[in-house]
């Protein structure tokens, strides 16, 4: 059933995920379906796609293991974003 605003509700979307992974963020098609081929660790769904949002990292994560950050749709087997991670 479509929303206020004329979209399609959360519910028929697919499930997106953000994602640390030790995958080089690559622009453009390339970089749709890196993510999953190495180590990953999902500090849980996308909240939402406008504003700031945070994600608690698990305290066994170490960041330095990763090197980029992406949101990961699994229905689909592919990334819609991605960025790389520096340290601070």
């Amino acid at each position: 059933m479509p929303n206020d605003e004329g979209r399609r509700g959360d519910q028929q979307r697919p499930a997106r995920k953000v994602w640390l992974t030790d995958a080089p963020v690559k622009e453009g098609v390339a970089g749709w379906r890196v993510f999953d081929d190495g180590r990953h660790v999902s500090p849980g769904e996308l909240k939402g796609n406008k504003g700031d949002q945070n994600y608690p990292i698990p305290a066994d994560v170490n960041l330095a293991d990763y090197t980029s950050v992406g949101i990961w749709c699994d229905r689909f087997d592919v990334s819609f974003g991605a960025a790389a991670l520096t340290p601070a």
